[in-house]
């Protein structure tokens, strides 16, 4: 039988998890409160997918320790989502429609890259996926790139595809749409960081804190590397040769050094592991050259300078 718990009780328990996606800095338990309270004035959530795997949209679904779904639900109100809304066909139509005459405040979430070199591989309604995110980028007080492949490439744009793959920030520059976007990378994205940024535009109407790439400073300030659990190793020159050996896993090819993302502070899959936790190096998924066309770990020594990491300094 299932526990009954009370509203209250029910809201801590989100509060924990808003704690824990760095959202307490800006949003008290009293406000959520008072949050719970309102459902007209909720921020509206709008989703798409462009080319991708639904990878980002899986984690946001699977997180179990952090209620998202729960909070994305009472504090804003999600107008679509392809994996999780019921509305199909024309429904879905209407729903954007609506909402773009309504003229009510909405946050664009954009998942996948942009085909705009082959339009047809991507539809929705018999219309490019790049005419859609145009049309609701436009409209929206802010727009969220989840993932890599929306906010900085990734497989959609690996070498030797033909599509023409464009990030959600490249295709508004492209347009001229000035409408402000989040990036969020990985691979897939951190639920917990899509829920700050929203929160962080619904109840302190603006942007949270970004760099120069688009990033919320709140995650992505440093690189993996600086909070690494082997850096005392990189400081002693204990080098691991073979993964699955103790010590630094830099000359097994490591991207901690140029990538950044808050992987050692929250982990993937309710903080239960990351790559180099589970003793392989940092794939660097949160990176613009992501994925790599060669596993660095696969070239051993000969592909690092004895002491000096190679200049890829210009990822992070």
């Amino acid at each position: 039988m299932q526990e009954r718990i009370s509203r209250r009780a029910a809201l801590r328990r989100i509060y924990q998890a808003l704690v824990a996606a760095g959202a307490a800095t800006f949003l008290g338990f009293d406000d959520l409160l008072a949050a719970d309270k309102t459902t007209e004035d909720r921020l509206r959530l709008v989703w798409l997918h462009g080319s991708s795997c639904s990878g980002c949209s899986v984690s946001f679904l699977n997180i179990e320790s952090v209620p998202v779904v729960d909070i994305l639900t009472r504090f804003v109100s999600l107008v679509f989502h392809p994996d999780i809304s019921l509305a199909t066909g024309s429904q879905v139509l209407d729903l954007h429609k609506q909402l773009l005459a309504s003229r009510l405040p909405y946050v664009f979430v954009m998942e996948g890259g942009i085909p705009v070199g082959m339009p047809h591989a991507c539809m929705m309604a018999d219309r490019p996926i790049a005419q859609w995110a145009e049309e609701l980028a436009r409209g929206a007080v802010a727009c969220v790139a989840a993932g890599t492949c929306a906010a900085a490439g990734g497989v959609p744009r690996m070498k030797g595809t033909d599509t023409g793959s464009r990030t959600l920030g490249e295709l508004l520059r492209e347009r001229g749409i000035s409408t402000p976007v989040v990036n969020l990378p990985g691979c897939p994205m951190k639920p917990e960081h899509l829920v700050y940024t929203v929160l962080h535009v619904a109840h302190r109407k603006g942007l949270p804190p970004l760099d120069k790439r688009g990033r919320p400073v709140q995650f992505f300030a440093h690189t993996v590397h600086e909070r690494c659990v082997h850096y005392s190793d990189f400081q002693e020159e204990r080098f691991a040769q073979h993964i699955g050996e103790d010590g630094c896993l830099l000359r097994l090819g490591c991207q901690g050094p140029v990538t950044r993302n808050d992987c050692l502070i929250l982990g993937h899959n309710g903080n239960v592991n990351t790559c180099i936790r589970a003793g392989h190096p940092c794939v660097g998924c949160a990176s613009e050259h992501f994925p790599r066309q060669i596993m660095m770990h696969a070239y051993g020594e000969n592909r690092w300078i004895r002491g000096k990491l190679m200049d890829w300094t210009e990822e992070t």
